[in-house]
């Protein structure tokens, strides 16, 4: 029974904390998006993507950081306890949204791995001065240009456009990519795509749009801070979207392409984005954004120590509050 129990009880308090978070991140969600606009864009990118995945975060945190510990501690393994249906409907509703995630991770990441198989096997590499992310040249793949893989991301181009962009629009493309890799855009899609709540019950509205096209336009600063110019990237964009006229892969597929297949709005943005560069009305950035996993190094440490300076303290709590829910 303390086995029943304690699935059920981490269960229902995930499944708690998920939609209760969801429905005041919706809301931060909702107001961030107006405000979009007027941040920086690599800022923009980050808050989106942190309110969006914030749900998650808190209540995996509440489940094995706080709710898991202190069942272990307080309660007996000996325990009669019965599981009433308020709480079991609450549990079946938790172990549903957590096997959802499970298979999308699954669905995701073989997706993934058959798509860069396949490719990597029709493809030759490419060396360009001053990448340091493989590069390949794709034998017959449509309009391809995109960063492909979690761990080790590779750079793909599809022969058209190599032969259509000028060697200065190709670097500015692939720079385009590398700071896709930079900023682990790859990962946080996969995130994004796991926790993506069902269409009917999206609360978040376009917040998984909002955050493509910053993160595009982030992508393309960090291009421009890199020394390229805005002309090449300009003109990259306007070809590769002349030749976009299908998708080439799926949309369980984690890539991040030049052209988005999935954001219909990214690319005016850009190029108007670019325009107001070009004419003056913004600057180009002087160095590359800094949107990387390692400014997460210091709260997620100051997170750490505040949890283990009070998970003591709060676990009695804790376990006062899960007897209640049982009852």
């Amino acid at each position: 029974m303390f086995y029943l129990l304690s699935i059920s009880l981490c269960c229902a308090v995930f499944f708690i904390v998920l939609t209760g978070s969801f429905a005041v991140c919706a809301w931060v969600s909702r107001l961030l998006q107006r405000e979009a606009p007027t941040l920086v864009s690599t800022t923009a990118a980050n808050l989106l993507f942190t309110i969006r995945i914030l749900p998650v975060f808190l209540a995996s945190l509440a489940t094995l950081g706080f709710v898991l510990p202190a069942l272990l501690e307080f309660e007996p393994r000996s325990t009669a306890e019965l599981v009433g249906w308020p709480l079991l409907a609450l549990a079946i509703l938790g172990c549903a949204v957590v096997t959802v995630m499970l298979v999308r991770v699954a669905t995701i990441l073989g997706a993934t791995w058959l798509v860069a198989a396949k490719w990597r096997r029709h493809s030759t590499k490419l060396r360009l001065e001053n990448i340091d992310v493989p590069v390949y040249c794709l034998d017959d793949a449509g309009s391809v240009l995109a960063v492909l893989g979690f761990l080790r991301p590779k750079i793909f181009l599809a022969k058209q456009i190599v032969d259509t962009l000028t060697p200065a629009e190709l670097m500015a493309a692939v720079e385009h990519e590398r700071a896709h890799v930079a900023s682990f855009d790859n990962m946080k899609q996969l995130l994004l795509k796991v926790t993506r709540l069902p269409r009917r019950l999206r609360f978040f509205g376009s917040a998984d749009s909002a955050w493509t096209n910053a993160s595009e336009i982030a992508a393309d600063e960090a291009a421009l801070a890199s020394g390229i110019s805005v002309l090449d990237l300009s003109s990259a964009l306007i070809k590769v979207a002349a030749l976009s006229t299908h998708a080439v892969v799926g949309k369980a597929v984690a890539a991040s392409h030049l052209v988005p297949i999935e954001s219909g709005s990214c690319l005016h943005a850009r190029v108007d984005h670019l325009q107001k560069i070009l004419a003056g009305y913004k600057n180009a950035p002087d160095t590359p954004p800094q949107n990387s996993i390692g400014k997460m190094v210091i709260p997620l440490s100051i997170i750490a120590l505040g949890y283990a300076a009070c998970l003591n303290a709060v676990l009695p709590w804790v376990h006062e509050a899960l007897e209640a829910l049982v009852r």
